[in-house]
């Protein structure tokens, strides 16, 4: 027995090892290759598509492809001011063309909505924004058949930013919708299809000028605001929406109990608001991008906050139960994610805006995160540990087949050094209280074995 606990203490302190071995760095951005990426990749087949906001030639950004696996690095397009300028967004995919937007650059220095074929030939200047058309996008593309939906910054009737439409190539330029304060200010997300409606959020603006959350037909009529935020629902919503079953997810960059952000949820009618998790510094802060869905778990960034204070990653669940920090960057392997990340089979993606060999970000994958990273496969289903984050009490419940409900496991409970703060053996016919509130606030790692040396369950918990 003594020696299945110290090989389980050994596997424990392992256990951001474990973590990190699924977390590898496949590109390290600098100056002349291309530096500092603010958007998100978009990956076709094995290829890995993305732009970033500085570095190249004329250092205003390129557009890049990469190989799956970090191989084959190649600049497909150059920005050189004239041709765009500082690209903020991600790219879309259409056969064998890549649609996007430049924050800045163009004819009239604006901005400019450009496509170029997936060789890194064709370049087409689609659109350049002037003001009254828009100006400085710093959101994404969508595409609806042969019509392109974005918006911009500013610009637009009222300077406050408008959605637009445009074909695929560069015709019928079509000003859906000017925003004006109260309806909403500045969009730096993008939009959401669902049906025949667009939803979007606003950072500024609305009633009580923390930004909004609206949706609008795809003509560009009955335009409607959803939700109003307070800084208590969360304010400055920078990222896009995520729409599952008619309820829409997203995340705010500030407000919330701990006025470091929220994600939260609403339904398309702009009912039923839930705040599903206040960040608090530890499980990250300010997060700016957009969330990911795999089964029933949303995935996210935030650029701040973490062990380290330089981003992190996390899942939670559809009710906002179940949290789980799954990755902390510290700098060397990346920090400051801007971007949102993408899922490919059972692995994700995303970048770095800062940190890495050069310190100029970095391009990663994340396997397995689909199953949770930090849990192995349970021995025995049914574990659970919450409230999460708590203040130090916390319950772990079991509802394990009644043939082992006789059956002794041992908790054990280790912080970030790997020093062991709680051990008990514990019957789990149901739930097992348990008081460490006389530890500092932090991440702390559990692990529950049984007598005869069975892992049933491991994870990561947080004190606030």
């Amino acid at each position: 027995m003594r020696k299945s606990y110290i090989l389980l203490f050994v596997f424990f302190c392992l256990g951001l090892r474990f973590a990190g071995a699924q977390y590898t760095v496949l590109h390290n951005f600098n100056d002349t290759i291309g530096s500092n990426p603010y958007g998100s990749l978009t990956v076709s087949g094995n290829i890995l598509y993305g732009m970033s906001s500085n570095g190249g030639a004329n250092n205003d950004g390129v557009v890049f492809a990469i190989n799956t696996n970090g191989s084959g690095y190649r600049k497909l397009l150059e920005f050189n001011g004239v041709n765009g300028k500082s690209p903020n967004g991600d790219l879309i995919i259409s056969g064998r063309s890549l649609y996007g937007m430049a924050e800045l650059g163009g004819a009239h220095g604006q901005g400019c909505v450009f496509s170029v074929d997936t060789s890194g030939s064709g370049f087409k200047d689609l659109l350049d924004f002037s003001g009254k058309n828009g100006y400085q996008p710093l959101g994404s593309l969508i595409i609806l058949g042969n019509r392109l939906y974005g918006m911009t910054y500013e610009g637009g009737s009222n300077n406050y930013g408008c959605i637009f439409s445009i074909d695929t190539n560069g015709n019928k330029y079509k000003d859906l919708f000017d925003f004006n304060v109260p309806n909403g200010e500045e969009p730096s997300g993008s939009l959401i299809n669902s049906g025949n409606k667009l939803y979007g959020m606003t950072p500024n603006g609305g009633a009580n000028l923390f930004g909004n959350v609206f949706v609008i037909d795809t003509n560009g009529s009955n335009y409607k605001d959803l939700l109003d935020f307070s800084n208590l629902t969360g304010k400055v919503p920078n990222g896009s929406l995520l729409c599952n079953k008619n309820i829409l997810y997203g995340m705010t960059e500030q407000g919330g109990a701990n006025s470091y952000g929220c994600v939260f949820s609403i339904d398309t009618g702009g009912n039923y608001y839930k705040d599903l998790l206040d960040f608090n510094g530890i499980n990250g802060q300010y997060p700016y991008s957009s969330l990911v869905l795999s089964g029933n778990l949303l995935y996210g960034l935030t650029p701040d906050g973490g062990l380290h204070d330089s981003g992190s990653m996390f899942s939670i669940d559809l009710n906002g139960g179940g949290y789980n920090d799954l990755f902390d960057f510290d700098g060397q392997n990346g920090k400051t994610p801007y971007g949102s990340l993408i899922l490919s089979g059972n692995e994700f993606y995303g970048m770095t805006w800062q940190g890495g060999k050069y310190a100029s970000g970095v391009i990663f994958s994340f396997k397995d995160a689909t199953v949770g990273i930090n849990e192995p496969a349970l021995n025995f289903a049914g574990m659970k540990l919450f409230p999460n984050p708590n203040n130090g009490w916390f319950i772990i419940q079991s509802s394990v087949n009644s043939q082992h409900d006789s059956h002794r496991e041992l908790v054990e409970i280790y912080n970030m050094l790997g020093e062991k703060v709680y051990s008990e053996f514990s019957t789990f016919n149901s739930q097992l209280s348990i008081n460490i509130s006389n530890q500092p606030a932090g991440v702390y790692l559990y692990r529950i074995i049984t007598e005869d040396g069975n892992l049933v369950s491991r994870g990561k918990f947080i004190i606030q």
